[in-house]
């Protein structure tokens, strides 16, 4: 940008008034005002504009350039651009004494390690802020410290960093949370529920935590209230495990788990009763949740322990019926690498799947979907790719700006329209894709439907045209991506050669987001099959118990039968037979039935009035 302005200083256009603390505080209302709007870019770009100007030196340590300094930094990792915001912010940790904007550029430090996949270089930004900044802040430094070292597998240090974050925190309950993980994990499990009831048990949890947490707090506290129903239940104390979940609040987002882990403990206490009235909560609330087929089959096996049996098995054949279709979809798309590649497009640029060209039913297709999305790994990679995308359309958009600002110097009188990026060539690629999408799954559709030779013959017609277009498609998708390398030459000039430099230079990240973007895809691909082998294991695992439970059904209805037999021949008659000798069963709802009570009254005859 210095170069820039160097560059329209040399041909007298540039700005050559001095920077003024009010233009300052113009600058920074209008910047608040975009970010506040969501047009985060043009903040971004109206900031490096004065920030990284020479003008702006004199004005750097003053209250306005701070703030400048703190929001372009924070805009920038805000928008995934987190070593150029590193090295804003670390400019506002020089001063002798913290303000407000050193605290700020703490905080967002923090936040952008967090969410970095090198934690440690944040660390080693914040390593000369640690004696200066508040009590508060330093402590959350050692909750980033101690998730660094989580990472890194080292539960000792981890514990040990956990352990200095204070409740004055923002980060407090996350630290005690987790530390209570480690312990878990390293079978200590007393220690592990001392440390959940710290962020669960509202006495326990000190005051300034709630003060500090924000929403976030509530949130964990729902998770260490889980994870105290899950150590009670792993030592099998199943009343207490029943009250811990109990405590997970309606509004939370986390009782669906809650309802159905207490009702599978509630299960194991042979406590059937209980078990019927949580998973009739369930599902009462009508909300989808990770753990549906899980708790159809622990629905299930109430009622087969509570021997009833037909109400079981027409609840087993239901979810045979259902998700068996399911589990030989995923079983297919699995092993085709082709289906898979064009199933995972498909979930990514939001299109219906069962659009993708993948064989087999719509319905089952879409479900497979929706199961993939649930994979925590999987989306993962799907939100690294989504950004990494959105940052190529911005380098779309600057190339084509580029391109115009450099006919523009070349010929500066004729005039260009403005370059915009409404519609790119590669969202309407994009767009033609989905909509091929869409005729490649009528046409398969049709093709089980149509009759006759004529018929027939008008799809076979379709069928080529589809694929005529799909050439041409893929040939203009190849010449876009050549495009996209190659712009006019530099003319030598000062001016001009800076953009076409900066051309060069766009053209060169486009095509290295490419390169990343075919790995990050075949990445992507192969954490699908992964969770796709893995939703296929499960819904086995599932099937597998619903059929054993039919085979339980039959066996129970048998030993039903042959305790009655038993029954009867004691001169015993059962409830439904006992039942059939009550007259009431028979009323209509019209009718009344007085049961005689050994004795005449005055009115029960017509003229019986004043007998005696």
């Amino acid at each position: 940008m210095r170069a820039y302005q160097e560059a329209l200083r040399a041909q007298r256009l540039g700005a050559s008034a001095p920077i003024s603390r009010q233009r300052l505080k113009d600058e920074l209302r209008e910047v608040e005002a975009k970010l506040g709007e969501g047009r985060r870019d043009e903040a971004i770009g109206q900031l490096v504009y004065v920030v990284e100007s020479d003008r702006f030196d004199a004005f750097a340590n003053t209250e306005e350039g701070r703030a400048c300094l703190f929001w372009l930094g924070d805009s920038l990792g805000r928008a995934g651009a987190q070593l150029p915001a590193r090295g804003y912010l670390e400019r506002l940790l020089t001063v002798p004494k913290a303000d407000l904007w050193f605290r700020r550029a703490v905080r967002s430090l923090v936040d952008f390690g967090l969410e970095s996949d090198n934690p440690t270089d944040f660390l080693k930004a914040l390593e000369a802020a640690k004696a200066k900044a508040p009590p508060e802040q330093r402590s959350d430094i050692a909750y980033l410290e101690g998730r660094a070292h989580e990472r890194m597998k080292r539960p000792t240090q981890a514990l040990a960093a956990f352990a200095r974050v204070a409740p004055r925190s923002r980060f407090w309950a996350q630290a005690t949370y987790l530390s209570g993980l480690i312990e878990v994990e390293r079978g200590q499990l007393a220690k592990g529920e001392a440390l959940f009831c710290k962020v669960a048990d509202p006495k326990a949890t000190p005051k300034q935590a709630l003060l500090f947490g924000g929403s976030d707090f509530f949130r964990v506290r729902d998770l260490a209230r889980l994870a105290l129903g899950r150590v009670a239940h792993e030592q099998l104390r199943f009343d207490d495990a029943r009250y811990y979940y109990y405590l997970v609040p309606a509004d939370s987002e986390s009782l669906p788990e809650a309802l159905y882990e207490s009702a599978t403990g509630r299960y194991e206490a042979k406590d059937y009763r209980g078990a019927r009235d949580l998973l009739d909560e369930l599902k009462a609330r009508g909300v989808h949740h990770a753990y549906e087929d899980e708790a159809w089959i622990l629905d299930a096996y109430v009622d087969l322990a509570s021997c009833e049996f037909p109400k079981a098995d027409r609840k087993l054949k239901e979810f045979l019926r259902r998700y068996e279709p399911v589990r030989d979809a995923t079983r297919a798309l699995r092993t085709d690498k082709q289906a898979v590649r064009r199933f995972v497009a498909a979930i990514e640029s939001g299109a219906d799947p069962a659009a993708s060209g993948v064989l087999g039913d719509a319905r089952q297709i879409r479900a497979v979907a929706a199961l993939l999305r649930l994979d925590a790994a999987y989306g993962a990679a799907s939100r690294r790719l989504a950004r990494l995308e959105h940052q190529q359309r911005g380098l779309r958009v600057t190339l084509g700006e580029l391109t115009d600002t450099q006919a523009v110097l070349a010929k500066p009188g004729e005039l260009r329209p403005e370059a915009d990026g409404a519609m790119t060539p590669e969202d309407s690629l994009a767009a033609i894709d989905a909509q091929l999408g869409e005729l490649r799954r009528l046409v398969r559709e049709a093709s089980g439907k149509v009759k006759g030779a004529q018929a027939k013959a008008e799809l076979e017609s379709l069928t080529k045209a589809l694929a005529a277009l799909e050439k041409r498609a893929a040939d203009a998708r190849s010449q876009t991506r050549e495009a996209a390398s190659a712009g006019p030459a530099s003319t030598g000039a000062a001016l001009p050669g800076l953009v076409a430099e900066e051309r060069a230079r766009a053209a060169e990240l486009y095509n290295q987001g490419s390169r990343l973007r075919a790995t990050l895809i075949a990445q992507q691909e192969k954490l699908a099959v992964e969770a796709l082998l893995r939703v296929e294991k499960r819904l086995s695992r599932l099937i597998r118990r619903a059929r054993l439970g039919r085979i339980e059904t039959v066996l129970g209805r048998k030993r039903a039968l042959e305790l009655e037999v038993e029954a009867l021949s004691q001169g015993l008659l059962p409830q439904q037979a006992v039942d059939s000798l009550d007259a009431a069963r028979y009323l209509r709802s019209d009718e009344e039935y007085w049961p005689f009570d050994g004795e005449d009254w005055e009115d029960e005859y017509v003229g019986g009035e004043g007998l005696r």
